[in-house]
């Protein structure tokens, strides 16, 4: 889960360049054939909830002017990131 984790991160920061999504891919189903689904599961879920976080601190320390753009922005990133990150995990789906 490590890996993956830190993977995870590092597209949530924007350097997922370096990245191999093959072989994220292949730890992700890893994890699942050996039966460790809900570590996998439960690692998505908190790292996804911790910048989910992290984004809500950031934006309410953005001043009311730019609120709606930046709120926009963060969005969007967020998706970016959300995809990517369900291209790793396309094997929890089956």
């Amino acid at each position: 889960w490590d890996s993956l984790g830190k993977a995870i991160d590092e597209i949530h920061n924007r350097n997922a360049s370096l990245l191999s999504f093959e072989e994220l891919y292949r730890n992700a189903y890893n994890l699942v054939l050996h039966k460790h689904g809900d570590l996998l599961y439960e690692g998505v879920s908190d790292k996804m909830s911790s910048q989910l976080l992290e984004m809500v601190k950031k934006l309410s320390e953005v001043a009311d002017s730019s609120l709606l753009e930046e709120v926009s922005r963060s969005w969007s990133e967020h998706q970016i990131t959300v995809k990517m990150v369900c291209d790793i995990l396309m094997y929890m789906d089956r």
